[in-house]
């Protein structure tokens, strides 16, 4: 038995333990070099998974030996691996996230971790047996590192099956925790106040800037500076820095300044006490509300090149509501 062999054993055994796959459901795959893949058999069950139940495959789903049949879910785990950078592929039935996901159309996280590491997770409709239509899960994987199947199940990617593993685990837990809060909410005499929602002013306007153009960047700062929620989330954290966004394509970058939760000043130049450094690819996803741009600095989509996560941590609630704002103006 190899040791790649021995990994997707193992992760199988957690998965089952962990209650997150049950019966004969979900499949496992890893890159087994540049052009193969290992891939759990058809009718394998994951708990109790032996070499016999490992399928190596080639690029196109096909089983290297011909007398082996793989996970019935191969093209969609051949679609993601020709899609995204994933290294492993996680796909389960977790109970908690199936049941949620019958009444539901994404996933809000509640906790500053699932925020911080899955994000919202979209959940995408389906009404077969298997994922025949993986183009969307696709799409959706770029920019998330979990989704949910509606009625289905999970699909999480990672570098290595420890951190697909963590993502899918962790969202069986954050929707166990949206569940109590739901019934908290309805319990006689709760309290639970919404958090306000940026105004869609600027999208309802139809003006489009280019990205990172001059005239983007002071639409982000003029919509900040008339928001109160803004204004006053910055001056109860004490919002006083200066962060430089950078554009790799075109090495153009511009600098916010903050004083006391109030954008002071818009300069070109990356001088800032914090940098931000992305492609067009990733900005662009940022600014169309694709991901949460938080998310994509710890998923390394975005690079903080200067200063550290934990100090822009502490100004978190004004600095998401200034993206949640930004997110706002269309661009082109």
């Amino acid at each position: 038995m190899t040791a790649l062999e021995r990994e997707i054993i193992r992760w199988g055994k957690l998965l089952f333990e962990r209650r997150l796959i049950s019966g004969w459901g979900g499949n496992l795959s890893c890159r087994a070099g540049k052009t193969e893949f290992l891939i759990t058999g058809q009718h394998a069950p994951l708990g109790f998974l032996t070499a016999k139940d490992l399928v190596r495959v080639d690029q196109a789903g096909k089983p290297v030996k011909k007398t082996q049949r793989a996970s019935s879910e191969t093209p969609m785990h051949m679609a993601v691996y020709a899609g995204t950078d994933a290294q492993a592929v996680v796909h389960v039935h977790p109970p908690m996230v199936l049941a949620f996901s019958l009444a539901h159309d994404h996933f809000a996280p509640v906790s500053f971790e699932e925020k911080y590491t899955i994000g919202e997770v979209p959940i995408i409709p389906q009404d077969t047996p298997t994922v025949t239509k993986p183009e969307r899960v696709v799409e959706e994987l770029k920019y998330h590192p979990v989704v949910i199947i509606k009625g289905h199940g999970t699909v999480a990617i990672g570098k290595t099956f420890q951190e697909a593993f963590l993502f899918t685990d962790l969202l069986e837990e954050a929707v166990h925790c949206q569940f109590f809060k739901e019934r908290v909410a309805d319990a006689p005499g709760a309290r639970i106040n919404p958090a306000a929602k940026p105004s869609q002013e600027a999208s309802a306007a139809g003006e489009r800037y280019p990205l990172f153009s001059k005239e983007h960047m002071a639409a982000l700062v003029e919509c900040a500076n008339r928001d109160t929620q803004f204004r006053a989330d910055g001056q109860a954290t004490g919002l006083t820095s200066s962060l430089s966004l950078l554009l790799e394509e075109t090495n153009a970058a511009w600098t916010v300044s903050f004083v006391d939760g109030q954008i002071t000043q818009l300069a070109p130049g990356d001088g800032g006490e914090f940098l931000i450094s992305g492609k067009q690819e990733w900005w662009g996803a940022v600014f169309r509300a694709r991901i949460d741009p938080f998310l994509a600095t710890q998923q390394g989509k975005l690079q903080l090149k200067r200063g550290e996560l934990a100090q822009l941590s502490r100004w978190y609630k004004p600095f998401q509501r200034a993206f949640s704002l930004w997110q706002t103006i269309p661009i082109q």
